[in-house]
């Protein structure tokens, strides 16, 4: 259980902390990694299976960094997209939709 969100999770981790170690100030948030960090060990503990809820993602580049600002609006933090997210009915239907978009583009 949580496998799938974990492995997304991990792999996200990964790509941050290397590019973080590439340059000599960091690209990606301080902040933003020690929360990943916070809610794979968070997950790790819980026993709420995570694969089965809703996903929400950017509608352009299906990123899962998605925020609120002051206003309440849904900021993709990606790509600056505000407003324009998709929500899926698990991390299935999100990541076959991805694989669909991706193997669309190529």
């Amino acid at each position: 259980m949580n496998q799938k969100i974990l492995l997304l999770l991990n792999q996200l981790l990964e790509h941050v902390t290397y590019y973080n170690k590439l340059s000599p100030f960091p690209v990606f948030d301080t902040e933003y990694v020690n929360d990943i960090k916070l809610k794979i060990d968070k997950m790790n503990t819980n026993k709420i299976n995570y694969d089965e809820l809703p996903v929400v993602a950017c509608n352009h580049c299906m990123s899962l960094w998605i925020e609120n600002d002051e206003l309440e609006n849904d900021v993709c933090m990606r790509c600056g997209a505000v407003n324009d997210i998709a929500i899926f009915n698990d991390i299935d239907h999100y990541l076959n939709v991805k694989d669909a978009k991706q193997n669309a583009e190529d």
